[in-house]
């Protein structure tokens, strides 16, 4: 839309999704598009991290004079620049920039959260030795009400800032509670501590849904997970094994993520036997698929990038070997029990198999499509952000009966 290059537009689109939401505007973005090098990583980071603290600069100035609506406007907006800001320098090893950056977007996110009524509460959820980090956030007005809740997870690459803004903040202007976390191979556990993600999510969904119910105001009849990207898969997943939950919703669906990567395999020129043998990979099929993928920035950065660093995968051979993993088996489909909320985007490729996915389930099930004529047809409905909210909350409180 205003960068000719593919990985700056993906997030500079993200970014005017959140627009709704207080995450920027259409001015914003389009100034930095002037400021920014075309297919320069550096200096989209050194643009959107610069105006991030602007923001945060403004933010402060605000907070002194006691305009703390201001304040916390102009911190939120800064932790979304800054997400966008270090997104392309994804990959190992790890960019000193990179961390800093997302250091600086926690700690902004801290102050804009202290800033709520009442504050948000930040969480350290238990797990296999070592914290996932979160925040709880009561609905306004309703603070000290036994609520439903909304435990909200990210993808591959989002961290619940970012899952706070594209969902979280409609779930709580409508009257729900809401759960952030991140888990590993997102936001601090992959920075920090280098824990990557794990295609079995419910081992590390179970502990936010004991974390929720040791909160007195969370109903424990009505808490639902909704997790978009890669959450798509995560959801269907954690509710095969984790029955606790009333409801799901996977934006968009995912029964196999795997298969779509081997299918790009052929794409970038893998032959039909070399293809069938798939996760195994031979050398000079290696090499043929490697080249491809440099020269396709958009898929170097998502498969090279991000999918190595995020999966811990040292090469090509190891990250589609992981891949293998992630695809839901039929049994674990026929163990999902909950209501379940399965949506796809028209021009979306993680959404390929979301329809064979809902049809296959056997618990309560609604299926949606959300379509390019209303500007929701990308990934994640990244530029129509108010419209999958409306229709996704629509169905929570039609679905645990959720009064006002």
């Amino acid at each position: 839309m205003f960068f000719s290059d593919p990985v700056h537009d993906e997030f500079a689109s993200l970014m005017l999704g959140f627009a709704p939401y207080g995450g920027g505007d259409v001015g914003e973005v389009q100034q930095l598009a002037l400021e920014v090098k075309a297919s320069d990583d550096d200096s989209f980071f050194d643009a959107f991290a610069g105006y991030a603290r602007r923001r945060i600069e403004e933010g402060e100035a605000a907070f002194a004079r006691g305009h703390r609506a201001s304040a916390y406007d102009c911190w939120l907006r800064a932790t979304c620049f800054l997400g966008m800001a270090y997104h392309p320098l994804y990959g190992t090893p790890v960019d000193p920039r990179l961390v800093d950056a997302l250091h600086l977007q926690l700690d902004t996110f801290d102050r804009a959260m202290a800033l709520l009524d009442p504050p948000g509460e930040k969480l350290d959820i238990p797990y296999e030795g070592t914290t996932l980090p979160g925040y709880f956030v009561r609905a306004p007005g309703h603070a000290n009400d036994v609520r439903p809740t909304v435990i909200v997870g990210g993808g591959w690459d989002s961290t619940y800032v970012e899952n706070y803004v594209g969902i979280g903040i409609a779930a709580l202007r409508r009257g729900y509670h809401v759960l952030l976390h991140d888990g590993p191979g997102q936001g601090r556990p992959l920075v920090d501590e280098g824990l990557p993600l794990r295609h079995d999510w419910d081992k590390v969904v179970m502990p936010v849904v004991d974390a929720a119910l040791a909160i007195d105001v969370v109903d424990p009849d009505r808490i639902a997970y909704h997790a978009w990207s890669l959450g798509g898969y995560f959801a269907p997943r954690v509710a095969a094994y984790e029955h606790r939950l009333a409801a799901i919703v996977a934006d968009p669906g995912q029964l196999d993520v795997g298969t779509k990567f081997f299918d790009l395999m052929k794409l970038l020129g893998l032959g039909a036997d070399a293809a069938a043998m798939l996760p195994a990979i031979g050398p000079e099929d290696e090499k043929t698929v490697l080249t491809a993928l440099e020269g396709n920035r958009s898929l170097r950065w998502k498969v090279v990038q991000r999918g190595y660093w995020t999966n811990g995968a040292p090469g090509l051979p190891a990250y589609l070997a992981e891949m293998d993993k992630w695809k839901l088996e039929p049994e674990e489909v026929a163990a999902i029990q909950c209501p379940t909320l399965i949506t796809a985007a028209q021009s979306d490729m993680a959404s390929s198999n979301a329809k064979d996915l809902h049809d296959a389930l056997t618990c309560p099930k609604t299926f949606v499509e959300f379509k390019d004529v209303d500007g929701a047809g990308a990934h994640c409905e990244a530029l129509n952000r108010s419209m999958a909210n409306r229709v996704i909350i629509d169905w929570l409180d039609e679905t645990l009966d959720v009064q006002p």
